[in-house]
């Protein structure tokens, strides 16, 4: 049995995640008689998720183990009674409420690393479920060696060691363990791909399951490629304001890009922001529809308090209360930096007097401002439809006006040549 340490340190305070099962008990014996010297301290902890009658015994063989070998520990007891009453799958909620209680005890320790006592086997499995079950064109194919958490990693030091390395290390070692009677009810998708299909696979000479592995190693290759490349472009073309409440990509680009390109991308702005879970690839289709056909402005209801809104070229996932329809006028009466809703404007010291008081606001039906350079005029409005601005960015762009209520700025799409080197309009957090 190989377990890889090198995700840890001789600083680090570990914890593990104890099943009772033949896994993690080897693994607990590996680190207390074996590697004790590679880290400086260890803490246990263990789910009683209380759905097998077993599982009150298995805590009691937990606690007593930990007690005798003088190792620091805790419980969590969960609740699922109303999830089972539901009829519905208690996997995935089961495992959600055991990384909360294991984020709150990472936080509780101030410990640096988790580790489970998943190994080769349990990787062949994943990327079995990842590849018939339609998970993997949106995240890695298997389980990593290391995983940053939000405070902590989680380490998997027995993920290049088969289960039959560790069988054999249990009969050597004598290491007690209880085993999950559960493990062996094929209904569970996971049991079925480890108890028939995998088998099965093998029993083919010429097929080997552990192919898989190498398909792995490629699509890790790929992933890592394509998340670069969405990293450069988040970098070169989105905008975002500082809570990550408006996220701005342009249109035209965005429709350019390959599907998976696509994909990628949504998951990753949509990353930004606090909702809480992924869109289905069925929904995202139906978007990027949308967002490539003709119309110039709409918008795609996301939650009750974000949606996406096409705005000619762009188009902004955005927090419903950032849609602003009015901002109180403001008078300036000297040099300085204001901000005016979401708006920065820099007014210089050598700003020529006579123009003050400046007033900023927004814009009124009528408007009209001076072109540079000629005598004619234009309509604010008609300036802000040239440039395809949007309604709620016309309703709070900046209109700066003089001491003698002429138009010397249109935010950022116009600055009167007389005084565009003392006037700077920025956008957001420009």
């Amino acid at each position: 049995m190989k377990v890889d340490t090198s995700g840890w340190t001789v600083e680090d305070h570990i914890v593990l995640a104890v099943s009772t099962g033949v896994d993690s008990m080897c693994l607990l014996y590996a680190l207390t008689h074996l590697y004790r010297d590679t880290y400086r301290k260890l803490t246990c902890l263990h789910v009683n998720h209380g759905l097998r009658e077993e599982s009150i015994e298995e805590e009691r063989f937990f606690q007593t183990y930990c007690e005798q070998h003088h190792l620091s520990y805790d419980i969590k007891h969960l609740d699922l009674s109303h999830l089972v009453a539901s009829g519905k799958s208690i996997q995935n909620d089961s495992r959600q409420m055991r990384y909360q209680w294991f984020d709150y005890k990472m936080h509780e320790l101030n410990a640096d690393v988790l580790l489970t006592a998943h190994h080769l086997d349990d990787q062949l499995e994943t990327i079995f479920y990842r590849l018939f079950s339609g998970r993997a064109t949106r995240s890695r194919l298997g389980m990593s060696y290391l995983t940053a958490r939000e405070q902590y990693k989680i380490c998997r030091p027995l993920l290049q060691s088969h289960k039959q390395d560790i069988r054999y290390f249990q009969q050597v070692h004598h290491v007690p363990f209880y085993e999950d009677c559960s493990n062996h009810i094929n209904k569970y998708v996971r049991n079925d791909i480890r108890n028939r299909l995998i088998p099965e696979i093998n029993d083919n000479e010429q097929l080997d399951v552990e192919q898989l592995l190498k398909l792995k190693a490629w699509h890790d290759a790929q992933m890592e490629q394509l998340e670069n490349k969405t990293s450069r472009f988040i970098q070169d073309y989105v905008n975002m304001n500082h809570n990550h409440t408006m996220i701005t990509c342009p249109r035209t680009r965005f429709n350019c890009l390959p599907y998976y390109d696509k994909v990628m991308l949504m998951d990753c702005l949509l990353q930004y922001t606090d909702i809480p879970a992924p869109y289905s690839e069925r929904t995202y289709y139906e978007w990027f529809h949308q967002i490539a056909n003709d119309k110039a402005q709409f918008e795609i209801g996301l939650t009750e308090q974000w949606h996406i809104k096409i705005a000619y070229d762009k188009f902004i996932i955005m927090a419903k209360y950032q849609q602003q329809t009015s901002v109180e006028p403001i008078k300036i009466y000297h040099h300085g930096h204001y901000h005016f809703g979401n708006s920065h404007i820099i007014v210089d010291e050598q700003m020529p007097a006579d123009v003050f008081p400046l007033t900023i606001r927004t814009r009124k039906n009528g408007d009209i401002f001076c072109l540079n350079g000629q005598t004619a005029h234009k309509k604010v409005s008609r300036l802000m439809i040239d440039h395809k601005v949007d309604m709620n960015e016309r309703n709070i762009m900046p209109i700066v006006v003089d001491a003698e209520q002429h138009i010397i700025a249109v935010g950022q799409l116009y600055i009167s040549r007389t005084h565009q080197d003392y006037l700077t309009i920025n956008n957001g957090d420009e």
